[in-house]
């Protein structure tokens, strides 16, 4: 027993011998030992970094802001109203500026036509007065001499220069249509005699030349009446306004227009015509 114990022991030590002779003889050295349970020759890949988290905002701060928001949208609102309440203000006291304003001059207009009418009433009296103390004898007179038939020629005469009056603002046609209508054979116009031809030519120049025309007597007309040329002599005093479109043109205020009415041949007819100007709109 000894013997075979002995021997193999003998055996493992030149085996053990052999095998560190061998590996000093070379450069070969056991590669070290595998690491990881799975054995692979792939290197370990680096950890993904987990991304941010973000805590939830707090409830303080979410109510503090929703109350700003809210106080804002609030200012603004305010903001805007006042600003439609100024503007309306502005609006408002613009409005009243302007209706005073056409106030105050339709003011001044009125008063403007009340003296213009003021002055040509007393112009016109005066006139009158000065042709009452100019005026031939009482016996030539109608005021002088009463006569049944002065009464029914001053309605008559009065009636005749009111319809002269509207025909002459009619338009150009019906006006020089009418208008022969009034006078008699010659007519004493402006100081000059013309025939009834003549004078339509003067008309129809007139009316091209101011082809709008409106006249207004101021009240009623004077009348006086003579029995012996059996005439009335009326004097109306009257606004007027002429317009010519074509021109540009206007002309406006008052006026006085004088006619000789006869009766000598039963029919009234005007037989003397003139008229002047007594003020004018803006002079």
């Amino acid at each position: 027993m000894r013997p075979v114990l002995f021997l193999t022991f003998l055996l493992s030590s030149a085996c053990a011998t052999g095998a560190a002779l061998a590996q000093q003889g070379s450069n070969w050295v056991d590669p070290p030992a595998k690491s990881g349970a799975s054995g692979g020759s792939e290197r370990a890949k680096p950890a993904t970094k987990a991304p941010p988290r973000f805590e939830a905002e707090p409830e303080a701060a979410s109510r503090a802001h929703r109350a700003a928001a809210a106080s804002a949208a609030r200012r603004e609102s305010r903001r805007q109203d006042q600003a439609r309440q100024e503007n309306a203000r502005q609006e408002n006291a613009r409005q009243e500026h302007a209706r005073q304003d056409r106030s105050r001059a339709a003011e001044m207009r009125r008063a403007r036509r009340a003296a213009i009418r003021e002055r040509a009433r007393a112009d016109n009296d005066a006139n009158l007065a000065r042709a009452e103390r100019s005026a031939p004898p009482p016996a030539r007179m109608s005021r002088a001499e009463p006569d049944p038939r002065f009464s029914d020629w001053a309605v008559t005469a009065r009636r005749l220069s009111l319809d002269y009056l509207d025909s002459v603002s009619a338009p150009n046609g019906a006006a020089l249509a009418a208008a022969p209508r009034f006078y008699g054979g010659s007519v004493r116009f402006h100081g000059r005699t013309l025939s009834i031809g003549a004078l339509m030519a003067e008309k129809r120049n007139f009316m091209r030349r101011w082809p709008e025309r409106h006249y207004e007597p101021q009240g009623e007309p004077r009348v006086a009446c003579d029995g012996a040329s059996a005439t009335c002599l009326v004097r109306v005093v009257h606004d007027f306004t002429a317009v010519s479109p074509a021109r540009g043109a206007r002309s406006q205020g008052v006026a006085e227009l004088t006619l000789t009415v006869s009766f000598a041949n039963g029919a009234p007819v005007i037989v003397s015509e003139a008229s002047r100007v007594l003020s004018r709109a803006g002079a």
